[in-house]
C-alpha cells in the first residue's frame, strides 16, 4: 500500500534532502522505488556519513547543509550520468556554493498547495482505496498553513508564490482549500512581510453550476470578495456538487461564456490542469488537444497549462522498476510531445506558457534523461521565455531542492546532438524560475519584498521544534509502502 514520504523517512533514518523515490501529488500511484535511486540512496548515505564524521556532526545534520544538498547531485550524477552541475568544493565548504550560484534571484512559484488547519488529508486521488473500505491519511500538520509557510518561505529561495487550487466547489466540508482560504492565506502572510509575497486563485470552474447565471454569479463574488490573481481549472474533474460533466477548453457553448466572464472581471490568467491524469476520473480530458483551438480563439486571455500536459503513466497499482513514460527514437513522450507539436504547428499560440509542477521533479529524480526531453523539446517549441516555474508543493515538501535541481540541471551535449534541444542558459533559468511568471501576473520583479519577520518564528514554534530552525528535508506527499 502507501505512505507518506516523511512517515516513511522517520522510520527508515532516511535524511535524503532531494527525494529518492518518486512521490506522488495524488494524481498517480507511487511506484516502487527504482534500482537507481536505491542506488542513489546507498551512495548518498555512505558519502554524507564520511563527510559528517570529518565536520564533527552527524549524518543528518550534514544532509541539512548545502554541503549535503551538493553531496545528493553528486551522488545523482555517478548514478544516473552528468545531468547537475556540481562541484565537489560545494559538499565539504558553504562558501563553494555561495561563490557558484546566483544571489537575489527573483523565484516565483505559481503552483504551492496547503490545506485547511486541522484536515486529515486522505488520499484523495484514489478511489479504488476507498472502495476497499482502506483509510490512509498523512499527517494533519504536514499541509497545514504553518508548515506551508515554514517550508516555502522560510527553508527556499521563493521570491513570490502562487497559492493553487485543490480540486473542488466552493467551501464545504468537502473543500480542503478552498478560494476562500487561499485569499486569506495570500492576505496573512502579505500582511506579516508588509509586501507581496503570495497570489492567490479561484477554484470556479465551468462544470461547477447548472445554469450560466450560477456560474456568472459566482465568478463575480469571487472576483470581487477575494481579488483573485487567476482561474485554476481541472477539466477532468467533477466535484461534489458540479454538473458530473467533465469537459473541454474549446466548448464553445460551455466555457467560452466562462471566458467572457472572466474578461468582464479583468482576470484573465487561466491555470489549467493537463497531464497527470489522476485515477478514477476523467482521463481523456487531461490531454492538451484542446489547448490550441480555446488559445487561438481567445489571444487576448493566457493560458498557463500545468505540468506542461506530462502523462506520467504511473496509473497502476504494479510495482514499477522506471518511470513508465516510453520515449521514441525522436525523444517523444506522452503528453508533452503533442502539447509542443502543436504550438510549433502555430506561430500564433503566444498565449500560451509550459509550467512544470510535478512533471520536472519527478522527472529529474527518477529519471533525468526524461527530465532532458522535457526541457529540451519546450524550449524548442514555446521558448524559455514560456517556460514557467512551479513546484507542486507542499507535496514535494520545501521547493529548495527543486530550485537547486533546476539550477544545476544541463542536457547533455550527446542529446544536445542527437535531438537537437539548444543548451539551458543562466538567462533562460532565470526566465523559467520567475521573471516568465512576473510578466504573466504584472509583477514588478525590482519591487521590495520583505522577508518573514523574526517574530514570526515564535508563531510557527510547533512546526520548528524538531529541526531547530532548519530545513526538515521531509516530503509529504505518497509513496509505496515497502
Amino acid at each position: 500500500m502507501w505512505i507518506p514520504k516523511s512517515i516513511k523517512d522517520r522510520r527508515n533514518d532516511v535524511h535524503s534532502p532531494v527525494p529518492t523515490e518518486a512521490i506522488s501529488n495524488e494524481e498517480f500511484y507511487p511506484p516502487a522505488q527504482t534500482e537507481d535511486q536505491k542506488k542513489v540512496e546507498h551512495l548518498l548515505n555512505e558519502m554524507a556519513e564520511k563527510k559528517a564524521r570529518k565536520l564533527g556532526i552527524n549524518r543528518r545534520q550534514f544532509l541539512r547543509t548545502s554541503c549535503g544538498m551538493a553531496t545528493a547531485f553528486v551522488a545523482m550524477n555517478q548514478v544516473f550520468g552528468h545531468f547537475f552541475d556540481v562541484v565537489e568544493a560545494e559538499t565539504w565548504e558553504t562558501a563553494a556554493y555561495d561563490e557558484r550560484w546566483p544571489k537575489n534571484q527573483f523565484i516565483m512559484d505559481v503552483q504551492t498547495h496547503h490545506v485547511r488547519d486541522g484536515i486529515v488529508l486522505p488520499f484523495r486521488a484514489f478511489d479504488f482505496v476507498r472502495d476497499l473500505g482502506v483509510q490512509l491519511s498523512n499527517d494533519k500538520d504536514s499541509y497545514g498553513f504553518k508548515n506551508f509557510v515554514k517550508e516555502i518561505f522560510l527553508d527556499s529561495d521563493t521570491s513570490m508564490c502562487v497559492i493553487s487550487g485543490v480540486p473542488g466547489k466552493e467551501e464545504g466540508p468537502t473543500s480542503v482549500l478552498p478560494t476562500k482560504l487561499m485569499a486569506q492565506s495570500r492576505d496573512w502572510i502579505n500582511q506579516v512581510a508588509g509586501s507581496t509575497r503570495v497570489l492567490a486563485q479561484s477554484n470556479c470552474a465551468p462544470n461547477h453550476y447548472a445554469t450560466k447565471q450560477e456560474l456568472f454569479d459566482r465568478m463575480e463574488f469571487e472576483a470581487k470578495t477575494y481579488k483573485h490573481s487567476s482561474w485554476k481549472l481541472y477539466p477532468h474533474t467533477t466535484p461534489p456538487g458540479s454538473t458530473g460533466q467533465p469537459w473541454w477548453l474549446d466548448d464553445e457553448k460551455l466555457v467560452y461564456p466562462y471566458y467572457d466572464q472572466a474578461r468582464k472581471l479583468g482576470i484573465k490568467v487561466i491555470s489549467v490542469h493537463k497531464g497527470f491524469p489522476a485515477t478514477g476520473q476523467h482521463e481523456a480530458h487531461s490531454h492538451p488537444r484542446d489547448v490550441k483551438k480555446a488559445a487561438l480563439d481567445n489571444p487576448d486571455l493566457t493560458f498557463v497549462i500545468y505540468h506542461s500536459a506530462f502523462k506520467s503513466n504511473l496509473t497502476t497499482t504494479s510495482a514499477r522498476t522506471k518511470l513508465d513514460s516510453p520515449i521514441g527514437a525522436d525523444g517523444a513522450f506522452e503528453w508533452t510531445t503533442d502539447f509542443c507539436r502543436d504550438r510549433k504547428q502555430n506561430p500564433r499560440m503566444t498565449n500560451v506558457y509550459a509550467e512544470i509542477g510535478s512533471s520536472f521533479g519527478l522527472a529529474a529524480t527518477m529519471q533525468p534523461a526524461l527530465a532532458a526531453h522535457l526541457l529540451g523539446q519546450l524550449k524548442d517549441a514555446f521558448g524559455a521565455d514560456h517556460i514557467i516555474w512551479g513546484t507542486d508543493s507542499l507535496w514535494w515538501g520545501s521547493p529548495q531542492w527543486q530550485i537547486e535541481a533546476f539550477r544545476r540541471f544541463q542536457i547533455p551535449e550527446e542529446m544536445q546532438k542527437k535531438f537537437g534541444y539548444k543548451p539551458l542558459t543562466p538567462r533562460d533559468k532565470d526566465l523559467v524560475l520567475g521573471l516568465n511568471a512576473a510578466r504573466v501576473y504584472k509583477i514588478d520583479v525590482k519591487e521590495k519584498r520583505n522577508a518573514i519577520p523574526a517574530d514570526y518564528m515564535s508563531r510557527i514554534k510547533a512546526a520548528y521544534k524538531e529541526t531547530d530552525g532548519q530545513p526538515s528535508n521531509a516530503f509529504y506527499g505518497w509513496v509505496r509502502n515497502g
